[in-house]
Order: structure tokens, then sequence, then C-alpha cells
């Protein structure tokens, strides 16, 4: 019995009802399912003239289950442009988001923070917060504190 091939909206529908995409995630999963490029720009219009995508909703909310993961704005950039979205965009939802970066980076930094402080232990902490994609800022002045006392 042959498969039936289903219509780039209904696969569209189909991914939604899953989670929230970006525009590029869903024109790229579209590209490997072999539609036509008019097909393809076609679909995308509908679902978000229905408002069933929408980038800026996308952005919201992956900004805030991965800062509630322990992870940094620098980070949430890097991982936001390589799912498509405009810097316009992630900046704005960076700026209206009601993270404070602060409060997540000491967070972080208690469950990591080492028993022994030394030197070894200040620059492994760093680094790691660093790779979380937090700024200096956001962690440096819990750097300064003497934790052996």
């Amino acid at each position: 019995m042959a498969k039936i091939k289903s219509t780039p909206i209904q696969y569209l529908v189909y991914l939604l009802s899953k989670r929230d995409y970006s525009e590029a995630e869903l024109r790229q999963k579209l590209i490997l399912k072999e539609f036509e490029t008019e097909e393809i720009d076609d679909a995308i219009s509908q679902v978000q003239e229905k408002n069933w995508q929408s980038d800026e909703r996308f952005c919201s909310h992956f900004i805030r289950y991965r800062s509630q993961q322990g992870y940094g704005p620098n980070r949430l950039k890097f991982e936001l442009k390589q799912k498509g979205i405009k810097d316009w965009l992630i900046s704005q939802e960076l700026e209206n988001c009601e993270v404070d970066w602060f409060e997540q980076a000491e967070i972080l930094f208690n469950k990591k923070r080492p028993i022994s402080w030394d030197i070894k232990a200040k620059q492994k902490i760093w680094r790691y917060m660093l790779s979380r994609g937090f700024n200096n800022d956001h962690f440096s002045h819990l750097m300064e504190l003497d934790y052996d006392e």
C-alpha cells in the first residue's frame, strides 16, 4: 500500500502541534521533504497569518526555557542565530524578557562552586560561566568572595 504524501500545510500543522519552531527551521524541514519553494512560501505564510507560527513567540519561549536551564544571554543569542532568528528580534526579546541574569548566574555559580577555592578552581568556574553564556559582570562579584572562611 502506497504512503500518501501530505501537503506542506499538513506537515507544518503536524510539526507545530508538537512544539514551536522558528520560520527558518520550518523552511528547512519542508526543503528536506522536497516540497517546491512556492509551496513552502505559501504554507509558511498561511501558518503565520493564522498565528500558528511566530518568531517572536518562539524567541520569547526559547529564552525563558533555556535561561531556566542555566544559560546566559550570550549563549542564547548564539543559539537563536543558529535557529534563523534575526539579530534585531533577539535583542528585542532579550531586553523584554523578565530574566534576572545576575540571579541566574548566582544560582549556577553556587551549584558549581568547588569545595577548595584556589586559583585553579577560580579559573575553572570562570571558564564554565563564560561557556554557559554569561557576561563577566554577571558573576565576577561572586569570584571576589572568600569561601574558605
